[in-house]
């Protein structure tokens, strides 16, 4: 069994459910904060009201979290060109290389699970793992 295949494909998973897992150690971040990273990781260069609406939250929210990632140097807000009233988010260089840490650790750390598990019941946990998400 390649352990690190079946890894990726549980960490994907299981960060695809929209319930973000992930937390930087030393540095505080809301459930909402992890939420944007991950939508900006999948598309960049969106609106917040896009934002608010995958993550299923208030524009207020995602106001909030946006100036906190801003601080971080994660986010950047930019007038849209074409119509002023617009702001896009982009994800900015420093916040891509944490997102690609945290799901290098997030896949390690599906690896060490799945070690604990011979090859059958590994492939059986990824099975219910996406039974249980699909069904979320």
């Amino acid at each position: 069994m390649d352990y690190r295949a079946s890894a990726t494909e549980l960490f994907e998973c299981i960060a695809k459910s929209r319930k973000p897992v992930l937390e930087e150690r030393g540095m505080h971040f809301s459930r909402g904060e992890m939420g944007i990273l991950i939508a900006l990781s999948q598309q960049d260069g969106v609106t917040s009201g896009h934002l608010s609406e995958y993550l299923s939250v208030s524009t207020g929210r995602v106001a909030t979290a946006l100036k906190s990632l801003e601080k971080k140097g994660m986010v950047i807000r930019r007038t849209d060109a074409n119509d002023k009233r617009k702001v896009i988010v982009f994800i900015t260089d420093s916040g891509k290389q944490f997102m690609i840490d945290r799901y290098n650790e997030g896949v390690a750390w599906s690896e060490k699970i799945l070690r604990k598990l011979d090859e059958q019941d590994a492939k059986e946990f990824i099975r219910l793992i996406k039974l249980i998400v699909s069904k979320s």
